[in-house]
């Protein structure tokens, strides 16, 4: 009775398992088939019938009888550009930093959280966020102002986001 149960659950675990099969197919759209499994010995009779079964209990699973497919999958060339919506202050923050020849591009929400930041600090003159973000800037190109004039660019951004956050 034993051999029974583990051949049982064998054939189960094989069949879950097998189920368990890539997603994506590359090639023809054709259906695949699956070969029926073969019987190895009388005792596994029951095996193969409970095979039978649930194969044709997951084939019945689709709605109404039908099975469903996926879609063939599609290579894409490159991302799908995101426009965020920006609010006013925001919007007027960045372009003080632009008018002042510092590139922004992607850096953007970084900006933004620096003045609200600063605008939120209880001791503005103490406030280091403005000063490492001014050195970042620096440091990464995004502005034709040199190191020692770092200053500058923190007074740049402080003023700034005095103008649109504070």
């Amino acid at each position: 009775m034993k051999r029974i149960y583990a051949t049982l659950a064998s054939g189960l675990l094989c069949l879950s398992l097998a189920a368990c099969g890539g997603v994506t197919v590359e090639g023809d759209d054709s259906p695949s088939t699956t070969a029926a499994p073969t019987e190895s010995s009388a005792g596994s009779s029951s095996t193969a019938r409970s095979t039978e079964r649930s194969s044709q209990a997951s084939q019945s699973n689709g709605s109404g009888g039908s099975t469903a497919r996926d879609g063939a999958a599609e290579e894409i060339d490159g991302l799908p550009e995101v426009t965020v919506e920006r609010s006013a202050e925001a919007q007027a923050f960045l372009d003080a930093l632009k008018d002042e020849k510092i590139d922004i591009s992607g850096v953007e929400d970084q900006l933004i959280a620096t003045a609200r930041n600063y605008c939120s600090s209880e001791n503005k003159d103490q406030n280091v966020t403005v000063d490492a973000v001014a050195g970042q800037l620096i440091v990464q190109g995004r502005t034709s102002v040199k190191e020692d004039q770092a200053a500058e660019i923190s007074t740049l951004l402080k003023e700034s986001a005095d103008r649109t956050y504070c």
